[in-house]
C-alpha cells in the first residue's frame, strides 16, 4: 500500500543560516518499506564568484527509523555576503510511504 501524506512547515522570520525541522511520523500497525520525499532539494542564488549577492538552500530527507516509524528532516537557509535580510518560508512537501499490514 503506499501512503501519501502531504505537510507544510513554517520557518518563522529570523537571520540564523540554515535552520532545520525534524517531524516523526509513526505507522503502526502499518509496517514501512520505503519512504521519500517530493521535495529532495532547492539550491539557487548566486555564488560567491558571481557576486555578493543571495543563495537560498531547501532540502528534505526521508528515513525509516524503525519498521514502524519515519524521520523527516527538512532544512531551509538563507545566506548572503554583504548583507543580512530576515527571511521567513513555508516548505511544502509530500512524504511517499510504501508500507503493508503487520500488527
Amino acid at each position: 500500500m503506499l501512503n501519501l501524506i502531504s505537510d507544510e512547515v513554517r520557518f518563522p522570520e529570523a537571520l540564523e543560516r540554515g535552520r532545520t525541522v525534524t517531524r516523526y511520523f509513526t505507522t503502526y500497525p502499518y509496517r514501512v518499506y520505503q519512504a521519500t520525499t517530493a521535495i529532495q532539494g532547492i539550491d539557487y542564488g548566486f555564488s560567491d564568484d558571481e557576486g555578493p549577492f543571495f543563495r537560498t538552500t531547501i532540502q528534505t530527507t526521508a528515513e525509516i527509523v524503525s519498521p514502524y516509524r519515519v524521520k523527516v528532516t527538512i532544512v531551509f537557509g538563507h545566506r548572503s555576503r554583504e548583507f543580512d535580510k530576515r527571511t521567513d518560508a513555508n516548505v511544502n512537501y509530500s512524504l511517499f510511504i510504501q508500507q503493508v499490514y503487520s500488527p
